[in-house]
């Protein structure tokens, strides 16, 4: 048996994040749940890095095939071998969720600067900053604990019971940053749940809000492109 538990995506762009959660209990409960992964979030930057030094320069805001999969470029430095980049739904033409299944030695082709002479090596993580802005709970019967998750020290953002709201729109409380310690494992600013005193029929519902962070996550450098080369473009829909 197990808790009956759901998670809902209400909003994901390059700025804000919103979700929902809610759990409907058999008396089992939750413990150190993962309810939000911050390198899955849309526009996550990752690192690409190349079998050499790119030739041709890669374009700010083209995408790149590398095997089957699909990668929008956010970030280049003229012939490094490095390449930052965010998932990409090139059927929608929208950021979305990284996929890090390509393989070593997979070809690398830009939707504007063609085939290039590297070949993919291997992708990265980089580092995720999300603040909490608000919260919204209703708690039937149980506590839920809500943490900033790290490998070495996890640290406590709210204790949520009864009913309420944090709300930070302000200047003076801009969010709940992450705390915690320790990256083992690329955990480091996931934000979990841990239910207290939950017995059968017991509930929650959850809506939390977080904004995102630069530069773990961030729109094309476009500007750059004038020093790759390229003419500078400021909209999405020139990355073919």
């Amino acid at each position: 048996m197990a808790d009956a538990v759901t998670s809902q995506t209400l909003l994901n762009t390059e700025k804000k994040a919103i979700f929902k959660f809610t759990n409907i209990s058999d008396g089992s409960g939750e413990a150190n749940v993962k309810k939000i992964d911050v390198s899955t979030l849309t526009w996550a930057k990752h690192t690409i890095t190349l079998s050499g030094a790119a030739s041709p320069n890669f374009k700010i805001g083209e995408v790149l095939t590398v095997g089957a999969e699909k990668y929008l470029v956010v970030g280049f430095t003229a012939g490094a071998s490095t390449v930052e980049v965010v998932g990409w739904d090139n059927t929608n033409k929208k950021a979305t969720a990284i996929d890090a299944s390509s393989s070593g030695s997979d070809a690398v082709s830009g939707g504007v600067s063609g085939s290039n002479t590297r070949t993919y090596s291997s992708i990265a993580e980089q580092d995720f900053e999300l603040l909490v802005t608000k919260i919204q709970w209703i708690c039937n019967g149980m506590t839920v604990i809500v943490e900033w998750d790290g490998s070495d020290a996890e640290k406590v953002i709210a204790q949520l019971s009864g009913n309420g709201i944090i709300n930070m729109p302000g200047l003076e409380w801009p969010g709940i940053p992450n705390n915690a310690t320790g990256d083992s494992g690329a955990v480091l600013g996931d934000i979990q749940f841990t239910t207290v005193g939950h017995s059968s029929a017991d509930s929650y519902t959850v809506i939390m809000e977080c904004k995102k962070q630069a530069p773990g996550y961030d729109y094309p450098a476009y500007e750059e492109n004038a020093s790759l080369g390229y003419r500078v473009d400021y909209v999405l829909g020139n990355f073919t």
